[in-house]
């Protein structure tokens, strides 16, 4: 399995009719991915007395993506015309496959630790594996790298209660009684505790170099992937609990 390169532009491939089309997207900015986070939405308000719930992050991924496009291939434009010079091409794709596209922006799960990595876990080293869809092959498949690793310190109590804290921020809109609550996500918060805790990575390159450096994880490494390793180190494991006969 090649490594996932950081430093690429990635290509998103849509089969559609028995077509292939492929959206290219510059590298996407850790400022691009915070404008993400921010722009998804997550309410609750009381209404006649049930507590209705609201929640919608595919309108912010689809403007991650439109901002990041930067070609397409295997549409047709007016006259004959290349995609890229028709003002605004990027609204202009089918919804489905900006919707897609954006979904495997996005499309980053959580590994299991792979065979050699079964024996007893160090004390004060915490690996976290994800499995993330990044560009596609020449033939219009995407490609998905499995067990990318993160290693981090482990974390302290007070990092666990920042993380806890920004998980459940919350702030009233139009006014106390009446108003509707939106829901702050801890993504930022996950990214400065994925800086503050990495100590290595595997599975990653940039340019053709593999990345091992920390100051070149911290500065590099995709934003999205962050949160993903960091939301998992965060997270309480699952017991094996019996039923009892």
């Amino acid at each position: 399995m090649p490594m996932l390169d950081l430093a690429a532009s990635r290509v998103l491939a849509i089969q559609d009719r028995k077509r292939v089309y492929r959206l290219t997207v510059n590298r996407i900015t850790k400022k691009a991915w915070l404008r993400y986070f921010e722009g998804i939405v997550s309410t609750s308000d009381n209404q006649g007395g049930k507590e209705i719930h609201s929640f919608d992050s595919s309108s912010a991924r689809l403007e991650l993506l439109e901002s990041a496009l930067v070609s397409a291939s295997g549409y047709a434009g007016a006259e004959g015309a290349p995609p890229v010079l028709i003002a605004g091409w990027q609204a202009l794709l089918p919804l489905s496959h900006r919707l897609a596209a954006a979904d495997q922006l996005v499309n980053v799960t959580r590994s299991e630790p792979p065979a050699e990595d079964e024996g007893p876990i160090s004390l004060g080293v915490d690996t976290v594996y994800l499995d993330a869809v990044w560009s596609a092959a020449e033939d219009g498949t995407m490609t998905k790298h499995l067990n990318l690793a993160h290693q981090f310190k482990s974390p302290t109590v007070e990092q666990q209660r920042r993380y806890s804290r920004a998980s459940t921020r919350s702030m009233v809109l139009g006014g106390s009684r009446k108003g509707k609550t939106q829901w702050l996500g801890a993504q930022p918060t996950l990214v400065e505790l994925y800086d503050e805790l990495i100590c290595g990575v595997s599975g990653y390159e940039i340019n053709g170099e593999v990345v091992f450096e920390l100051d070149q994880i911290v500065a590099e490494m995709d934003t999205y992937h962050k949160v993903a390793a960091a939301g998992i180190l965060f997270s309480s494991a699952e017991a094996n609990v019996a039923e009892e006969q």
